[in-house]
């Protein structure tokens, strides 16, 4: 999957040649579907160039079999008001992951605010519905799902987070031997003596 906004700014190639840069993609009218991607040509002017004419996006560029038709550019970036099925207002969409290959949007991307962004994460909407008129998304806010935000998770972890399999302290022990029962092997001579030897 790729996000959005991510094309912007991405090479485009028609038959092994760089005819510009991606300045905008545009999704179809019910937001399902990248409906193509609009290029800064140079000296070629601004050209739209349909999904049917897109191959697939790369990692470092985007493949086309045509360089579009020349065009004053009519999309603009992703923004639209987003409601609850009771008409509550829930934030807005200011993003899409499509895929690389079939160019079908998996998911749309939902802010709820700028604190809540930070804190929570922005959400996946896989569920969507978009009314013709208004232009509103209209969402089931309980089919969302959170991106991982950076901090997210990590208080309650401790500091060997994603590390099932770290070592803890001077005692070399491993969390799943505690977890299991294994007990600290008791005190012998030779560290009381250590341990006097450092006090002294």
């Amino acid at each position: 999957m790729r996000k959005l906004r991510a094309l912007i700014g991405m090479p485009v190639l028609c038959g092994s040649r760089r005819i510009g840069r991606v300045i905008q993609p545009q999704l179809t009218e019910d937001l399902t579907q990248l409906k193509g991607i609009w290029i800064s040509a140079g000296l070629g002017g601004t050209r739209f160039v349909p999904c049917e004419a897109l191959e697939m996006i790369g990692t470092v560029a985007v493949l086309t079999d045509d360089r579009g038709h020349r065009g004053r550019m009519k999309a603009r970036p992703l923004l639209l008001r987003a409601v609850s099925t009771d008409g509550r207002r829930i934030g807005a969409i200011t993003g899409a992951e499509i895929d690389e290959v079939s160019f079908a949007v998996n998911a749309l991307e939902l802010s709820a605010g700028l604190w809540e962004d930070l804190l929570m994460g922005r959400a996946r909407v896989t569920r969507y519905s978009v009314n013709a008129e208004s232009g509103e998304v209209i969402i089931d806010p309980a089919a969302d799902e959170r991106e991982e935000n950076a901090y997210e998770g990590r208080i309650d972890e401790g500091a060997d987070r994603g590390h099932a399999d770290r070592r803890l302290g001077g005692d070399d022990l491993r969390r799943h031997e505690l977890a299991d029962g294994a007990q600290v092997e008791p005190e012998g001579q030779a560290d009381r003596q250590l341990d006097l030897r450092s006090r002294g």
